[in-house]
């Protein structure tokens, strides 16, 4: 499947005009989406916030607002099986990379569908909603979650891509010691979620050695994992969060990145400065005793990005706006 982020911040100006619905009856639909775009408004902001909160807290909230979600592992080197939640925050940053927290919009795209009424919006290769979830939603599979639910309800969508994020999160190595209220430790399971591949890795050549946290207002090339921490850096949506990176010399250079050890890098690509990890302020999740080096994403998180914006030391390279629409259009999912 694909991030569900777009959903949480891909809200940048260009992205905001984003709104296909390759729905299946389009003569557009080359890649067998199977469900129907259903008619409907966009939630507000608030109204996403709220339910971003309630996804978050996991199965055990929702209830059958969502699919169901196997528990997931805390702890590295002893783990145990706790119920599956997730940060908020992070939910809000990939569903802005994902889809700009759309769930309907005005269709701009296949032509066939132009100016038709609010609908499910539908990329090209059938990823649905603000999730942009993709695996199960084409014709001939079986997914054990409702079709119909993840194109017609935001929250259903939503917590339907936990599900995939739950299954990311089982099939990556440890960051830190992989607790699930520390935003930075769900690093590699946000890169796992646009596909484990070189494409995602930092190291990759083919991005900008200096860069430094990605800004969605300038945009430039940049690893999905950057992306979504870009979102949670530079939110206007909710409190900002400036999160910690793993050192580039720990990740490797395959597919895949190594088991990490805790996050402290205040760029992608550069320790010189430090960071705190973070835990999630959600009230979904059960409050851990406070640790020294992990800070909860409060007013000084957004006072240090704001230090950080005047000096010039963070923010990707300079770009055009339009860059920002790139990848809706060519991203592979393999979600």
């Amino acid at each position: 499947m694909r991030g569900a982020a777009v959903v949480l911040m891909l809200w940048a100006t260009p992205a905001r005009a984003y709104c296909p619905s390759y729905t299946a009856s389009s003569t557009s639909n080359d890649h067998n989406c199977a469900i129907e775009a259903v008619p409907g408004e966009n939630p507000t902001t608030e109204e996403w916030n709220d339910i971003f909160a309630v996804v978050s807290a996991g199965p055990s909230l929702w209830g059958s607002a969502g699919p169901s979600v196997p528990d997931i592992r805390a702890g590295c080197a002893t783990s145990t099986l706790v119920a599956a939640r997730f940060p908020c925050e992070l939910l809000k940053a990939i569903a802005m990379t994902e889809s700009g927290w759309k769930q309907f919009c005005v269709p701009e795209s296949p032509p066939d569908q132009v100016g038709k009424s609010s609908r499910t919006i539908i990329s090209f290769d059938c990823g649905y909603g603000v999730g942009q979830v993709t695996s199960g939603m084409h014709v001939g599979e079986a997914p054990t979650f409702d079709r119909e639910r993840v194109a017609g309800d935001p929250t259903y969508n939503l917590a339907t891509g936990t599900r995939i994020l739950a299954d990311k999160w089982r099939a990556v190595d440890c960051v830190g010691d992989r607790q699930p209220e520390i935003i930075e430790h769900w690093y590699s399971a946000a890169w796992a979620y646009n596909g484990l591949a070189y494409s995602n890795n930092p190291n990759n050549p083919n991005y900008a050695s200096n860069r430094g946290p990605w800004n969605p207002s300038v945009g430039g090339a940049a690893p999905y994992q950057e992306k979504v921490w870009g979102y949670a850096i530079y939110s206007t949506r909710w409190p900002a969060t400036a999160l910690a990176y793993p050192d580039l010399a720990d990740i490797g250079d395959g597919a895949r990145p190594n088991p990490l050890p805790e996050p402290s890098c205040a760029s992608p690509t550069s320790c010189a400065e430090h960071r705190p990890t973070h835990r999630t302020s959600c009230a979904g999740v059960a409050p851990a005793p406070p640790d020294a080096g992990v800070a909860p994403p409060d007013a000084a998180s957004s006072q240090e990005l704001q230090s950080d914006v005047v000096t010039g030391s963070c923010g990707g390279g300079v770009m055009s706006a339009w860059i920002l629409i790139l990848p809706w259009a060519f991203r592979r999912r393999r979600r």
